[in-house]
């Protein structure tokens, strides 16, 4: 199971209590990807649920909140994401009856109807955070990096709205709660979206779903736990490219000494370091000093010296 269906289970597995929560949250699926069409009745009303036991359970909160029951389910096969979605369709008084008890249109004197966008249905903090939970159900999607694949995925959120409308006035009401994301259009969709890992965690806390809180920040601390190895491995594997450059070259330099004006030209400490680099090679800096029984600092400056009389010799 990945993270985003881990997510919804646990939105799942806690019953709503309060009947306006309820409503909240059936608002939350059906703008999420409720499709809305006219019918010799009236207004009919559609939207798609993953998974039968979910599917359920949004009918049974139907019967709850408007006291009918759903007639209407149809099964669909999703062959990209290999699972069934089920379809949720209500029509005629029962269609109007949800569409308006939801704040989704709104009547008018005329008998015409318009579209409405939150509305009073959302003005408590605890609605407001069932419609979160209610459209994440329904479209709402989370990546996150995992062992498997490592650096190639990031952090990334989204929840997609058929009306740019009701995608700003979301963004809107999650900045008050301190949590910044962006929009952007994906064919007939606006697509809200979050690419901080601490943004995405905050948003899990708003709904909330402290189990996957938890989860998400286990993996924060375990991709940076593996970051900073990474980038201590890369730094250490740099200074050892570093030491094996350097130790070529001293030893290239020794070398050239030795074959043009040979290594008795030296200085005795000079010639004694030469020797000491050039038949224990494998010795870090440290180790050679402590063998020829001088300070760090003092064999650096002698290799110094070494290098600089092998770059005078004209070849």
């Amino acid at each position: 199971m990945n993270f985003s269906e881990s997510v919804k289970e646990e939105i799942f597995s806690k019953p709503i209590k309060e009947d306006h929560c309820k409503k909240a949250f059936l608002a939350g699926v059906i703008r999420g990807n409720g499709v809305l069409f006219e019918t010799e009745n009236g207004y009919g009303l559609s939207f798609k649920i993953a998974g039968e036991n979910r599917a359920m359970k949004i009918s049974d909160l139907i019967k709850e909140t408007f006291g009918f029951d759903v007639r209407e389910i149809s099964v669909k096969e999703d062959r990209l994401n290999a699972r069934d979605l089920f379809e949720i369709s209500l029509t005629g008084n029962e269609a109007h009856t949800a569409l308006v008890g939801l704040g989704i249109i709104k009547d008018q004197d005329d008998g015409s109807a318009v579209l409405g966008f939150f509305g009073k249905i959302t003005e408590r903090e605890c609605c407001f955070r069932s419609f979160l939970k209610g459209l994440f159900v329904s479209t709402g999607s989370c990546t996150v990096p995992s062992a498997e694949n490592g650096e190639k995925t990031g952090y990334h959120l989204e929840l997609c709205f058929s009306h740019a409308v009701s995608a700003e006035l979301t963004a809107k009401e999650l900045f008050r709660r301190n949590i910044k994301s962006n929009i952007t259009r994906r064919k007939s969709d606006y697509v809200l979206y979050i690419k901080s890992a601490e943004g995405i965690k905050d948003f899990f806390a708003v709904l909330p779903a402290p189990v996957s809180v938890l989860k998400l920040t286990d993996i924060i601390i375990e991709r940076e736990i593996f970051n900073v190895t990474n980038r201590r491995k890369n730094c250490d594997l740099g200074n050892v490219n570093r030491q094996i450059e350097a130790q070529e070259k001293i030893v290239s330099a020794i070398n050239k000494i030795e074959r043009t004006v040979g290594l008795d030209s030296l200085k005795p400490e000079l010639k004694d370091t030469a020797i000491a680099r050039r038949d224990f090679s494998d010795d870090t800096l440290i180790e050679l000093a402590a063998r020829l029984s001088v300070t760090k600092s003092c064999l650096n400056h002698r290799l110094r010296k070494i290098a600089e009389i092998a770059d005078k010799i004209q070849v």
